[in-house]
């Protein structure tokens, strides 16, 4: 009997390692496979996020630099215009009066303004008094 148990035993131990070998091991290397595979899919996956973001982040940053550059431009011509405006020999008191109209001036001031540009008519030394005031108000 010992020797019936001892060969059970051993068939068990044969056929447990077959069962392993056949059906289990197999099991775990496609898992293994399949885990490395998902790794590499999610890395690539970030890497493109991280080239998306640094391209976008990229656009944005020349759309900011060609906007600012636009803004210097526009701001240099402006004050180019209003400095011209406010020149005693090209004076024109239509376009101040507009100009001051749309200031970031409080409605006193503008109206204060608006009635010196109008008293100084073409009179020289008005007009010289006028955009002193002019200039005093807006800073410059």
């Amino acid at each position: 009997m010992n020797r019936n148990v001892i060969i059970a035993i051993i068939a068990v131990i044969v056929i447990g390692g077959g069962y392993y070998q056949l059906k289990v091991k197999p099991a775990q290397q496609a898992a293994a496979v399949a885990a490395q595979q998902a790794t590499d899919d999610a890395a690539a996956a970030a890497k493109k996020a991280a080239d998306d973001a640094a391209a976008a982040a990229k656009a944005a940053t020349d759309a900011a630099a060609a906007a600012g550059t636009a803004a210097a431009t526009t701001a240099t011509t402006a004050m180019a215009d209003v400095t011209a405006m406010l020149d005693p020999a090209t004076f024109d008191a239509a376009k101040v009066t507009a100009m001051v109209d749309a200031s970031a001036l409080d409605d006193a001031t503008k109206t204060t303004i608006k009635a010196a540009i109008t008293a100084a008519g073409t009179d020289a030394t008005k007009v010289a008094a006028v955009i002193a005031q002019i200039k005093t108000a807006l800073k410059m």
